[in-house]
């Protein structure tokens, strides 16, 4: 069920001075707004942009990748891009020939990508869910053969790396992501139970601070200097990401538990040999009955 996020001035201000000074944004940078609005990586367009003065190109509809989104950021010189991993492995980076600084996320960055468009500009993974003011965590610019990860924490968040207990994994160890700090938002409109299971007492903070609870699974690692830096390893839930979008695959289920013929069915997420993620369902019929897959 879509649900509304009720994020701060505060946690959009602070997002909005890390994208200027981190990837040096100014009034002569041209930043695309490519993420569709259902995506909270449009409020990210705009921000890198009207946080410094910058020029928004708004992309034309119909361009979601390929030759078009090449094309696309060749002729208008983009200088600041963020583009979904699946959406910029369409594209060919010899076209980007002004872009200076690229953020992927939204899914796992394979190797590949970063073989590809790493050279001759700098490329970063970032990750943050809506529910901390849209990203919360960066790499350092990666490089063709090296590490993928998620990064550290951008200016003012806390990341936890915590067991089910609350309390502290050790370094290199498994645990879930918690996060806190002026990008945490206020919690769900109108949704008091959902917010208080999400959104939960720091237990190491002062009186009244709060942890969001991401439901994913890292692990803290070294950097090549020697910072500590986020690997990402899967989610708590059966939640998963294809193309950039959360599915609860329960939905899924309990839409197919609805036809007259299924009994019982589940739903997962299968990895590819190219290491794509795409959707498999299981169904059991009713006895005496088929079912047309």
């Amino acid at each position: 069920t879509p649900k509304g996020v009720v994020v701060t001035h505060a946690g959009l201000s602070n997002f909005a001075g890390e994208l200027r000074d981190r990837f040096e944004v100014d009034d002569t940078a041209r930043v695309l707004h490519f993420a569709t609005p259902s995506f909270d990586a449009a409020v990210m367009d705009q921000l890198f942009a009207y946080g410094s003065g910058a020029t928004l190109v708004v992309s034309p509809p119909g361009v979601y990748g390929g030759r078009e989104l090449g094309d696309l950021l060749g002729s208008e010189r983009i200088t600041h891009a963020f583009i979904t991993t699946a959406a910029l492995s369409t594209a060919d980076p010899a076209s980007a020939t002004s872009l200076r600084h690229i953020l992927v996320g939204g899914e796992a960055c394979p190797p590949e990508l970063v073989e590809r468009w790493a050279p001759g500009r700098s490329l970063y993974n970032v990750y943050g869910p809506t529910e901390t003011t849209i990203v919360t965590t960066m790499s350092a610019p990666m490089v063709p053969k090296g590490p993928v990860t998620i990064g550290g924490p951008i200016r003012g968040v806390a990341a936890q790396v915590l067991d089910r207990q609350l309390q502290p994994v050790p370094f290199g160890v498994v645990g879930e992501l918690y996060l806190a700090g002026p990008e945490l938002a206020r919690g769900y409109l109108g949704r008091t139970a959902l917010t208080s299971s999400r959104f939960v007492a720091d237990p190491h903070g002062k009186p009244g601070e709060r942890l969001y609870r991401t439901g994913d699974l890292v692990r803290w690692r070294e950097s090549a200097d020697g910072s500590p830096t986020l690997a990402y390893v899967g989610r708590t839930d059966h939640q998963v990401k294809i193309r950039g979008f959360r599915i609860e695959l329960g939905e899924i289920d309990a839409a197919l538990d609805e036809h007259d013929g299924v009994d019982f069915a589940t739903t997962m997420g299968h990895v590819l040999p190219s290491g794509d993620t795409v959707l498999v369902s299981y169904v059991l019929p009713h006895r005496e009955s088929s079912v047309d897959t």
